[in-house]
């Protein structure tokens, strides 16, 4: 149970290294391909090559300051978690008031992003932010903590929707009703189970802790759980391959991202392998994003 994806070995000096685990940066990888997968599903071609880097970018600056949020919200618990305490601001590794800054800089960065995306991407942007800032004061309060974390992971494709929808649509109605909605809860499903494989072997502590997750409401039945909502998600996303007319690669990309959960749940469930488990959701985003991404450029029919 020593897995920590933001934990940093003692003996690390490489600043630029630090700083990188901090932010936990292949976690990216997370959201980009739905952030994608959204801007290629609402307008059913190639979004502007201006439009996907600015993507990047403000998804880039909105994780950094949410992730140092988190982290400087936590500190305290994390240094009391065996599983947690190397944590860089936990060691000092990064300073508090470098936290800070971070956070300010990256919102600022952010917001200025998403006003030369579009109006609209501007106007939505504080609630975008507010969503990803408030996350983990969540846990003080209720288990739908993880779900909450994983409407940030579906707010990225709403809002690669929104960063492409907003150049055609002067209407945020119009915009509204050309967001690719299932593959937006199939998102959130998908990240309630990956999020719980990073809850279920802090449960005890967080107990203790008097922290909400569902890992601690539903015990030993948190993995099955989490199962249950990533199988739900699949069920989204094929509903969402019809509907929205997408192809044969869409198709096998959605199973194969399917098979690549069931995997991790089975490292998860059989094999006590949280960390394997918890990574292996990268390689399913990967996968479902670039897989309807390529297919809408092919627009090769089912």
């Amino acid at each position: 149970m020593s897995w920590d994806p933001g934990g940093l070995n003692k003996n690390t000096k490489n600043r630029f290294y630090v700083f990188m685990r901090f932010l936990r940066i292949e976690q990216v990888l997370f959201s980009l391909p739905m952030a994608y997968l959204g801007a290629f599903v609402a307008i059913r071609k190639i979004p502007p090559i201006s439009i996907l880097i600015l993507i990047f970018f403000a998804l880039f600056f909105l994780r950094t300051a949410g992730m140092t949020n988190d982290n400087l919200a936590d500190v305290e618990i994390d240094a009391k978690n065996p599983r947690t305490r190397n944590r860089p601001l936990v060691t000092g590794a990064i300073k508090i008031s470098e936290a800070k800054l971070m956070i300010i800089s990256s919102l600022v960065l952010f917001f200025l992003i998403t006003y030369f995306i579009n109006i609209w991407a501007f106007i939505l942007s504080p609630i975008v932010a507010l969503i990803v800032m408030s996350y983990p004061y969540m846990k003080r309060y209720t288990a739908f903590a993880n779900y909450h974390l994983a409407s940030i992971q579906g707010l990225a494709v709403f809002s690669g929707a929104v960063a492409v929808l907003g150049i055609y649509y002067n209407s945020l109605s119009q915009i509204f009703l050309r967001i690719p909605w299932f593959f937006v809860i199939g998102t959130i499903l998908w990240a309630v189970g990956f999020d719980l494989y990073n809850h279920i072997p802090d449960a005890q502590f967080d107990k203790q802790m008097g922290l909400h997750s569902f890992a601690v409401l539903l015990g030993d039945k948190a993995l099955i759980f989490a199962g249950l909502n990533q199988l739900f998600s699949v069920i989204f996303d094929f509903i969402g391959d019809i509907y929205y007319n997408l192809g044969i690669i869409a198709i096998v990309s959605t199973i194969i991202h399917g098979i690549i959960m069931a995997y991790a749940y089975y490292l998860a469930s059989r094999k006590n392998d949280f960390g394997k488990a918890f990574y292996y959701n990268i390689y399913s985003s990967i996968v479902l994003g670039l897989g309807i991404d390529i297919d809408v450029i092919l627009g090769i029919p089912f």
